[in-house]
């Protein structure tokens, strides 16, 4: 799903393709107080793997105390990130590498809330990941397929990149000394938009990464959604992967599909970091960062997750002993399509496995929010 609006608001991901959020956003979600011991998973798992992603969120926080802490205005629990430091600090000075230290922190600190939304305590999540594609930052032989950067404010003067989709694609931006990298599929640069950040494999043998710059102000249309509609796909088989296996076997009206979405991204090349970057500002951690919607759910908050697998109901996954995601997680990223207090996209991070579990993701799950005592 990535990332900052200094880098990606988003991860646009797999269900907005079949059908943008469906989670209504409202006002009417509702905290309640819980014991950490109740918590589903909480005694299971390893927190320590999660210590990564909390101190670069509370590196964060710690500079900004004034700043306004984001919660649903019905709990009466409006407040700023000041109320995190003393937890931040004791995040920051501890060293020990022990599950059992790292659960007393959270436990002298914190106080979870499981989140309902009226009423109801299931929520909708997706997954999202960091897509490998094949590049060269010159136009040659299979590299044809541009990827552009956003224009200076200097250029942006005499280039309009408020155009749809399917004009860039036409060529609309050329020769306007925008084109970043070319790659090898009209496919992958589609998804990668989706995903708003990827690494990218050189003809040179280098690897590096990129990331969200900016967009051309046209909305998001999941093309998930027209082949259903279209009767190409259904909607119980309307997958990331079955949707690319459309586009790849139907070439000649791929790009037709394509551009019914008139959103349009454009990347920058990231230095020295490894990984994509979420809205908060920071590098995300594969199965311990989740995209949210900031209006219920601050950035930098702990997060546990009480998440259906992806395997959970697939036949030949049957062996698989994990039904449930059950761990912390961190609030670290947004998603133009992340809509509501009960609504987030997992974070799966790079490789195979990660590509196939995030585009088979539709879970249901509950979500307990931690918050400072004070």
């Amino acid at each position: 799903m990535f990332f900052s609006r200094i880098l990606l608001s988003l991860s646009l991901l797999f269900f907005m393709f079949l059908s943008g959020c469906q989670t209504r956003k409202t006002n009417d979600l509702s905290l309640a107080k819980v014991e950490f011991d109740t918590i589903p998973g909480y005694k299971d798992d390893q927190i320590v793997d999660a210590v990564p992603a909390l101190k670069r969120s509370c590196s964060v926080m710690l500079k900004q105390p004034e700043k306004a802490y984001s919660v649903p205005e019905t709990t009466n629990l409006s407040g700023t990130y000041k109320d995190w430091q003393a937890f931040c600090t004791a995040v920051a000075r501890e060293q020990s590498s022990s599950t059992a230290q790292w659960k007393s922190i959270l436990q002298t600190y914190l106080t979870p809330y499981r989140l309902s939304l009226d009423g109801n305590q299931q929520g909708q999540f997706t997954g999202y990941y960091e897509p490998l594609l094949h590049g060269s930052k010159r136009k040659h032989g299979r590299y044809k397929v541009p990827l552009y950067r956003h224009p200076t404010a200097h250029e942006a003067k005499y280039v309009n990149v408020k155009i749809p989709r399917a004009d860039i694609v036409r060529g609309g931006l050329n020769n306007k000394g925008l084109e970043l990298i070319w790659i090898d599929s009209a496919i992958d640069a589609f998804f990668v938009q989706i995903q708003g950040s990827g690494r990218v494999k050189l003809d040179n043998g280098k690897m590096i990464n990129i990331g969200y710059a900016g967009q051309n102000g046209h909305p998001y249309h999941p093309i998930g959604k027209t082949l259903v509609q279209n009767g190409e796909l259904t909607l119980q088989n309307a997958t990331m992967q079955s949707i690319r296996h459309w586009l790849a076997t139907h070439p000649k009206r791929a790009e037709e599909i394509m551009s019914t979405n008139h959103s349009y991204v454009f990347f920058r090349i990231l230095e020295g970091v490894d990984g994509p970057i979420g809205s908060q500002g920071v590098p995300l951690t594969a199965k311990r960062s989740i995209a949210v919607d900031p209006a219920y759910i601050g950035l930098g908050s702990p997060v546990w997750v009480d998440i259906e697998h992806p395997d959970i109901n697939h036949p030949a996954k049957h062996h698989h002993k994990k039904t449930h995601l059950q761990h912390l997680a961190i609030a670290q990223d947004t998603g133009g399509a992340i809509k509501g207090g009960l609504r987030a996209d997992y974070f799966w991070g790079f490789g195979a496995e990660a590509t196939d579990l995030s585009g088979r993701m539709n879970s249901k799950g509950q979500l307990y929010l931690l918050l400072p005592k004070n």
